[in-house]
């Protein structure tokens, strides 16, 4: 019986598992084929369904910039960590993320300001402004402040605007201020610049009224004697802006940020510190200004127009430029007297700046600082040409700063020595050069020197970079002047012929 009950027992456990093997087969299967499948679909899709980074990155994982790290909250112990939606493919990882769009809730409001005075050279120089934001498509305000217009002159800019500039856009406009050429006793025009924009910014905008409004918009200050060759905006990243060096090193997020301003770099150096800076800060002995090594004032704070920075440190810096550039004028009555009190102001406030060298080209003959790196790539057939499409922005500095005489053999073009009524229907377009100029010439002819005829020598470099903008000023005042001739001159009269 015992055997017998033995042999029923043995039975049953083999019977049993008959039925317990093909479970285990079947679940291998399942697992096998499950292990497949999410190494086919993880394979084709490294960061997981739908983008989502779990966790730390991994290799063949879309890498998270440090502005959306910065995003997450802090992690206690035991936490999970969220998921992060990153819209990237995994073949742009590394890559910045793109450039906020205008119409983005997340792109500041743009103001860009030029300063002038009322005369007719100042004029036609604003109107070229003003076309070429709109002919590169620059985003936000536009404002020319002009001071010490008569009324006259008033009343014929505002119906100039009304006919012709609004044509362009509805966010280009004209702020009038007083003259503050005579604030300290003589004739300094500069005074304009620094107290112009304080007027606009407190009766214009009201700031101090509207802080909120304004404290996180994008302000920058420019002359009026730039075109600009493509759009100027906040944000550098994916841009081939060029930054100086300094021993601070390049912003770690390529863009105008509270305590960040940019400003374009000058060669001035350390000049506005070599100026009686005891005297300048006599009310502030303990001004951070004071206390800057040589390095940190030749690499952080020569900068000019374009002059870039948040509302917030917009309003504070030209508050203080304000204040400081009557004491700067008083000991250095020069040119660049102005400027110096800017980058005064700014160090005064600890508030260095990223200087960039390509937001303009000038002087052509300029050792470096300029960004004439980018004019020397181009291809011979690029230096003439005349194009607004964005492959050839791209490759441009931001800016061209006509504020020099350009001449390449007989060729000259120069801002002084163009009539200043020269888009008036009945006067003639500018004669264009032909392309390839610069392998022509290797002299210029100065117009009135003595001996008329003379040649003065140029290196290739020089009379490359001559062509480009001998060829880029007149071909874009013509394109301009054709412009408004066919907005303001009665059919058949306005005068097209280059001569």
């Amino acid at each position: 019986m015992a055997l017998s009950q033995e042999k029923r027992t043995l039975g049953s456990a083999r019977k049993q598992n008959k039925f317990i093997f093909p479970l285990e087969a079947v679940f291998a299967v399942v697992f096998t084929l499950w292990v497949v499948v999410c190494f086919a679909f993880y394979s084709s899709n490294p960061t997981g369904p739908e983008g989502v980074v779990h966790g730390e990155n991994r290799p063949g994982e879309a890498v998270l910039e440090p502005e959306l790290r910065k995003q997450q909250p802090s992690m206690r112990a035991g936490q999970r960590r969220p998921e992060i939606r990153v819209t990237r493919p995994p073949s742009m990882a590394k890559r910045r993320p793109p450039k906020a769009k205008a119409h983005d809730e997340k792109f500041p409001e743009h103001y860009m300001t030029f300063s002038t005075a009322c005369s007719e050279s100042q004029n036609w120089q604003s109107f070229m402004f003003f076309y070429y934001a709109h002919k590169v498509q620059q985003p936000g305000h536009v404002v020319r402040i002009a001071s010490g217009c008569s009324d006259g002159q008033k009343e014929e800019l505002v119906k100039f605007h009304e006919d012709v500039i609004s044509k362009l856009s509805d966010k280009f406009s004209v702020h009038f201020t007083p003259d503050f050429a005579r604030i300290s006793g003589d004739n300094y025009k500069y005074y304009n610049k620094p107290y112009g924009v304080q007027h606009w910014l407190t009766h214009g905008l009201k700031y101090e009224e509207n802080r909120d409004e304004y404290e996180d918009a994008i302000m920058m200050i420019l002359d009026p004697d730039m075109i600009l060759l493509r759009p100027l905006t906040y944000d550098f990243d994916g841009t081939n802006v060029m930054i100086h060096q300094s021993k601070r090193g390049a912003p770690s997020t390529r863009r105008v940020m509270h305590g960040q301003p940019w400003a374009s770099l000058y060669a001035f150096g350390t000049g506005p510190f070599r100026v009686d800076t005891k005297y300048v800060f006599a009310n502030y002995t303990d001004s951070p200004a004071l206390r800057l090594t040589s390095e940190e004032q030749a690499n952080n704070y020569p900068g000019g127009p374009p002059y870039m920075a948040t509302g917030r440190d917009m309003f504070s810096i030209v508050t203080s430029w304000c204040e400081l550039v009557p004491r700067v004028h008083k000991v250095y009555e020069h040119l660049l007297g102005e400027m110096y009190g800017w980058s005064l102001a700014a160090a005064h406030l600890g508030l260095p700046h990223t200087l960039s060298e390509s937001f303009m080209v000038s002087a052509v003959d300029i050792g470096s600082g300029e960004g004439w790196r980018l004019i020397d790539n181009l291809g011979d057939d690029e230096i003439c040409e005349f194009s607004t499409l964005k492959e050839k922005e791209d490759k441009l500095p931001y800016t061209m700063h006509y504020c020099q005489n350009y001449w390449l053999g007989k060729w000259f073009i120069g801002k002084y020595r163009l009539d200043s009524d020269f888009l008036k229907c009945e006067k003639p377009l500018l004669l264009e050069p032909p392309t390839g100029i610069h392998e022509k010439y290797d002299f210029y002819i100065k117009p009135g020197g003595k001996p008329y005829g003379t040649r003065e020598k140029l290196r290739r470099q020089s009379a490359k970079r001559e062509e480009f903008m001998i060829c880029g000023m007149i071909k874009r005042l013509n394109d301009a002047a054709t412009w408004i001739k066919s907005v303001t001159c009665e059919e058949g009269t306005a005068n097209l012929k280059k001569e």
